[in-house]
């Protein structure tokens, strides 16, 4: 599996798992009916690649909004990060956001004050 793509609908994201790029991208809104049942093949394929001797070393967020369960699946896979990184790997999230929004600055300092994680943080507009 080189390039693993989901379509984005108007209730989930778009979803890139590069593995030559050694990329995850998650972009769009995100707030699915069943919303872990969306984001587990996603977590379980992306956990898989951080076990390999290759890991996937970037993840890069740019949702405009996103429920509880999506922030639940950031976790997990930030997780994923963190143990990549703790075997040596050189790990990065970029994560994209309009500055105006309190609510997603708010996850994102809880995100990096919870994992060990180099974050580079991105303001962006959104259509």
């Amino acid at each position: 599996m080189e390039k693993w793509i989901i379509e984005a609908t108007d209730r989930s994201p778009s979803v890139v798992l590069d593995r030559q790029e050694s990329i995850l991208k998650i972009e769009g809104r995100s707030y699915p009916e069943e919303g872990m049942d969306f984001f587990d093949p996603i977590i379980m394929r992306f956990r898989s690649l951080q076990d390999s001797d290759n890991p996937i070393n970037t993840i890069h967020i740019r949702l405009e909004y996103y429920n509880s369960a999506t922030s639940k699946a950031l976790a997990e896979l930030f997780n994923a990060l963190v143990k990549a990184k703790s075997h040596g790997h050189d790990i990065k999230a970029i994560w994209e956001y309009e500055e105006e929004d309190e609510g997603i600055q708010e996850d994102v300092d809880m995100f990096i004050e919870t994992f060990d994680l180099n974050f580079e943080i991105r303001f962006t507009r959104f259509k």
